[in-house]
């Protein structure tokens, strides 16, 4: 049976991606100062995950944790060196940091520590 968009794609995390990046054209558009590398930066990596999140078979892939790890971790370094202060936003990213190799370990031995319901290892 030949599968359509329409089972393929997740229309409520498509409605959240198109919103996000509404409100990122709607923050960019009237700036009169020009944009930072950290901010084009988080806005890539931030639209980029989302985006890719629309898709099932992304979300279903083994290594979509990880990426998800991956990306709080970046977000969050982005933040504190956009900032250039904020103790809070350092722990955030060695927090994140821990998670990323907390999805590493579940990765590498099938397993689910440290995840909220949902997904099961695989």
């Amino acid at each position: 049976m030949p599968s359509t968009l329409r089972d393929r794609v997740s229309a409520s995390r498509l409605a959240v991606f198109l919103a996000l990046a509404a409100v990122l054209a709607a923050l960019v558009g009237p700036a009169n100062e020009p944009l930072t590398v950290e901010f084009v930066a988080m806005a890539v990596v931030v639209l980029g995950i989302f985006a890719a999140s629309v898709f099932d078979a992304v979300r279903e892939h083994p290594l979509y944790e990880l990426a998800s790890a991956v990306h709080t971790a970046v977000v969050f370094v982005l933040l504190y060196v956009a900032l250039y202060e904020g103790v809070f936003l350092l722990a955030l990213a060695g927090l994140a940091a821990v998670g990323v190799g907390v999805e590493l370990y579940n990765l590498r031995h099938g397993t689910s520590y440290l995840r909220f319901g949902g997904r099961e290892a695989r």
